[in-house]
């Protein structure tokens, strides 16, 4: 078997309680990559076609790649892989911290959960041993207070991530929290775990991965130690929040719920006032030299610890909701971190929530009392309880925005903004085209981090050949920028790295750089067109698999970021032509090999 793998995926069946282990193919290692790659597989293949996310016969798949548990920084990323219940399509989520390198010491490369227990349970893989623990004792406990218990029953070399009350009621975009403060945050990947009555998973190992080639992977971490140092220095110091001011300036940052208008008292939450005023400490995930997470305290009544916030929690509690004090988007950071919740959903329900009280839509009776005004924070933290405990009208926004817009109709689905059923981070489309493309694209819905295209956008360089210029204001050259930026993440999710250490134009892993550690690794002699032709057969994997299950097509946009200009400098008036996204869409196809209407051709799968 090549090196870097365990070479083994574990089954686990709640509902009958059995556990089944059985051997990777190694042909799925050269065509699939790991991670992701193996996740695409594994559902397209084995998941029945319109399952209910929320049904037993869902299947939540956690899975590792060759780079897991090796010398190079920023590979301790552990993937979770299921039909998303908030989007009814693929979901995928990502979590960094600790438990990455113990998975994968325990010895498996994929874990496939199906089934419900009639019982709260936790899973404990300790060094390839799995048992089933009851977890009644820990049903309605937080996340925090969750993993607390099952270290201090189990010893504190095993990792664990849990879910809180929010994935307990099965609200469509909880979380999964690992290490107090990381998170498995996008696609409602708690509430699955909710479903199937699974509160935690801890796991730990001892297993040793040697690479074939020690010099080719100690050449890749010796250029990322190097060049780290200063082309990660702002995320070192400021964390993700350092992207803040530059997006501020382009005009792209989302301020009163898409309204276009400007966000006035940005230098309120600006990173330089974080780090002065709230800042106390950082630490880094397993092996990692940048260290790009922050945690704030809060001195006073209600003093607490927490992790972040990062950047999309500020734009999603901060200037979307018209929030301007730091401390509130810390102490709703904090809850949602504890609760169980997306930050980036959950503020953007709560922002939706505030535009459907401005218009009338929803009454002060239909909040349950609440005066749901923009700059509202407190209110803004009720109705964050509310959604993770389902009561009163948080039922309602549990659903998320789509759903929450169906539910109280009146007009409210003109405005709501989402793509497939997600909501969107933190980077206006109207100021950066690329992501007017990547958004009606990325195989999750409104995504940042599959084509992580906002960058070549705000820095005006392509992410791969630096000496071509980028204009974020142009249509044009956009589709074969997003195309090679999802084909390059795609294999960044299945090795799987983290995209920090990954950035275009930045790197300091790129192209060469990943396939060099690959085969390091692997021991494998795979050329970059070999390479490249793996994420090639994993995008269009998963986008057989979205077809499959119904997905809205790629045209079903926000109509707000088609018809209502901007009012900011640096992007004034800027809005997304339908034609000119129509014909991003068909040059994107055409670089796939797909149909006009995005099907993947025959041709383009026999590979």
């Amino acid at each position: 078997m090549l090196q870097g793998y365990a070479s083994r995926i574990l089954t686990i069946n709640l509902q009958n309680k059995k556990i089944i282990e059985e051997e990777l193919e190694e042909a799925w290692c050269k065509s699939y990559v790991g991670g992701k790659g193996f996740a695409a597989k594994i559902l397209l293949e084995r998941s029945e076609k319109g399952v209910d996310p929320l049904s037993e016969g869902n299947l939540l798949i956690f899975a590792v790649g060759p780079m897991n548990a090796s010398l190079v920084p920023g590979s301790n990323r552990l993937g979770a892989f299921f039909k998303s219940p908030l989007t009814g399509i693929w979901g995928e989520s990502y979590c960094g911290g600790q438990i990455a390198t113990q998975f994968k010491r325990a010895g498996f490369d994929v874990v496939v959960i199906s089934g419900r227990s009639d019982e709260p349970v936790y899973l404990l893989i300790d060094d390839g041993k799995v048992s089933i623990k009851n977890a009644d004792h820990l049903w309605g406990k937080d996340s925090f207070e969750t993993q607390d218990i099952i270290i201090k029953d189990h010893g504190s070399d095993f990792q664990v991530a849990a879910i809180g009350p929010a994935g307990e009621n099965l609200v469509k975009f909880a979380c999964v929290d690992h290490a107090k403060g990381r998170q498995f945050g996008r696609c409602g990947v708690g509430a699955i775990m909710g479903s199937k009555k699974l509160k935690a998973i801890a796991v730990r190992g001892s297993r040793k991965y040697e690479p074939a080639d020690i010099k080719a992977v100690e050449k890749v971490r010796n250029k990322v130690l190097t060049e780290v140092k200063e082309k990660q220095k702002a995320l070192s110091t400021y964390g993700t929040p350092a992207i803040l001011p530059v997006v501020n300036e382009a005009g792209a940052l989302p301020a009163y719920y898409w309204s276009g208008k400007p966000f006035d008292d940005y230098e309120k939450i600006s990173p330089e006032l974080l780090k002065s005023k709230y800042y106390k400490s950082r630490r880094s995930c397993y092996g990692c030299s940048v260290a790009c997470c922050q945690i704030s305290e809060l001195q006073g009544e209600t003093h607490l610890k927490s992790e972040g916030p990062e950047y999309e929690t500020l734009y999603a509690f901060g200037s979307l909701c018209g929030i301007t004090e730091l401390s509130w988007v810390i102490k709703l950071n904090d809850v949602c971190d504890k609760l169980g919740l997306d930050t980036i959903t959950a503020g953007n329900v709560v922002g939706f929530a505030m535009e459907c009280y401005r218009r009338g839509i929803l009454s002060k009776e239909d909040l349950d009392g609440l005066e749901l005004k923009f700059g509202d924070a407190q209110s803004a933290l009720d109705l964050v309880v509310k959604m993770a405990y389902r009561k009163g009208v948080g039922a309602v926004l549990a659903e998320g925005v789509r759903g929450a817009a169906r539910i109280i109709g009146r007009g409210a689905e003109e405005f709501a903004v989402h793509v497939k059923g997600l909501e969107p981070p933190g980077y206006d489309p109207r100021a950066l085209k690329g992501m007017a493309l990547a958004y009606a694209v990325s195989v999750r819905g409104a995504c940042h981090l599959r084509h992580m295209a906002y960058r070549p956008n705000l820095v005006g360089k392509h992410p791969f050949r630096p000496e071509i210029k980028v204009n974020r204001f142009s249509y044009e050259d956009q589709p074969q920028i997003v195309k090679e930026l999802e084909d390059f993440y795609t294999l960044v999710d299945s090795m799987i790295y983290c995209h920090f250490l990954c950035l275009p134009v930045a790197g300091p892993i790129l192209w060469d750089e990943m396939l060099g550690a690959f085969n390091g690794v692997t021991g494998l002699n795979m050329g970059m067109d070999a390479f490249k032709e793996c994420a090639v057969r994993i995008n269009n994997l998963i986008r057989l698999y979205n077809l499959r299950e119904g997905a809205p097509p790629d045209t079903q946009y926000p109509k707000v970021w088609l018809t209502q200009p901007l009012k900011r400098k640096g992007a004034e008036g800027e809005v997304i032509s339908e034609e000119k996204l129509q014909e991003m869409l068909k040059e994107y196809y055409r670089l796939r090999g797909w149909s006009d209407q995005g099907i993947p051709t025959e041709q383009t799968t026999k590979s």
